[in-house]
């Protein structure tokens, strides 16, 4: 008889036929090991969707911050011409305000003039 065959043969004993708990405990290491490896596989799957969404989400990201400086540049320039005494951006100027929303004047070196 061979090793292998002796692991999961009964034993015998005074109170019958008693099996091994090898055969058990191989399967439950079997068991673990191809739940850490789909677990493994599973966090690998995830991790190329999330490296694909942000790729993706960067060209987005790039866009809104060209629109965040266009609209910088326009709310500047309309905060400039009321500050110069034109009726229509000061009037426009008082309806953001009124809104909550403050114009940001040119400030510190550095810092970009926007919307808060």
């Amino acid at each position: 008889m061979n090793r292998l065959q002796a692991l999961f043969m009964p034993v015998a004993t005074e109170g019958g036929a008693r099996y091994s708990t090898a055969l058990p405990l191989l399967l439950a290491m079997f068991t673990l090991v191809l739940w850490f490896g789909f677990q493994a596989w599973q966090l690998v799957a995830e991790r190329n969707n999330l490296k694909v969404l942000a790729a993706n989400q960067a060209t987005m990201y790039a866009n809104a911050q060209k629109m965040r400086a266009q609209l910088d540049a326009i709310a500047s320039g309309t905060a400039e011409l009321a500050r110069e005494g034109n009726v229509n951006a000061a009037q426009v100027v008082q309806a953001l305000a009124s809104k909550g929303i403050t114009i940001k004047s040119n400030g510190a070196a550095g810092e970009s003039p926007g919307v808060n």
